[in-house]
């Protein structure tokens, strides 16, 4: 496999070499987004001088838990199936979904209910009016925080690479989604049965605008469930 061979040839390269790829890796995904942003909402995609410390700091952070995960893939703590059927991909992507949504909103949930998270925390909710630079605005506790979540439940559960492929890139995009001034959701999504549940640019918008609800990221369920949605 392609990906099995990539991260073969990634183990024989020195761990400095490594840390450069990641950082890179890293790097390409921020200019992503923010390439991503100036597209959507050119006059919204405004970085300010006192975010961009917070921009470089989730930069860096974000490439030491890639080293991590790494690191602990070579130890085989995280194991990957290489070679899925199409049945396994689809499940795998959604059980992962669902598995890490749940755990980030009990996480968000934590940094507004603890008193000693929540200083943390509200660095992130110095942006009311939110862009795509939101995303990359949190304290890097927060930010080593979420990522975690991530290398937890991948090293207890053995997903697929497919799986682990897509969720990154679901993630990224619906961060950058999330934190749009623009609602990109069509207006009946809000009213569908099946899509109701699903959550908007608006879902995350009002969470900035009032704190005490909506603290889930790809879903509303866990809201509606725990009675936290608007």
């Amino acid at each position: 496999m392609i990906v099995e061979n990539l991260l073969q040839q990634l183990s024989q390269i020195g761990f400095w070499t490594q840390l450069l790829i990641f950082t890179l890796e890293n790097g390409i995904l921020l200019l992503m987004a923010i390439l991503i942003g100036k597209v959507i909402e050119p006059q919204n995609t405004v970085l300010s001088i006192k975010d961009r410390k917070w921009v470089i700091s989730s930069l860096i952070c974000n490439t030491l838990i890639t080293a991590l995960g790494f690191k602990m893939y070579q130890l085989q703590i995280i194991r990957i199936d290489f070679s899925p059927s199409l049945t396994s991909a689809v499940i795998d992507t959604l059980v992962l979904i669902i598995l890490m949504d749940f755990f980030m909103f009990c996480f968000h949930y934590l940094a507004h209910t603890l008193k000693w998270f929540y200083p943390i925390h509200k660095l992130h909710h110095t942006h009311i009016k939110t862009n795509v630079y939101s995303l990359f605005v949190l304290h890097p506790a927060e930010t080593l925080g979420f990522g975690f979540i991530w290398l937890i439940l991948i090293s207890i559960f053995p997903f697929n690479y497919i799986s682990l492929i897509v969720y990154l890139f679901l993630n990224l995009m619906y961060g950058i989604f999330g934190h749009l001034e623009k609602d990109l959701f069509p207006a009946f999504w809000h009213k569908s049965l099946i899509t109701k549940w699903i959550s908007t640019t608006k879902f995350h918008a009002d969470h900035h605008k009032n704190e005490a609800h909506n603290f889930g990221f790809y879903f509303t369920i866990w809201d509606k469930i725990f009675k936290t949605s608007i």
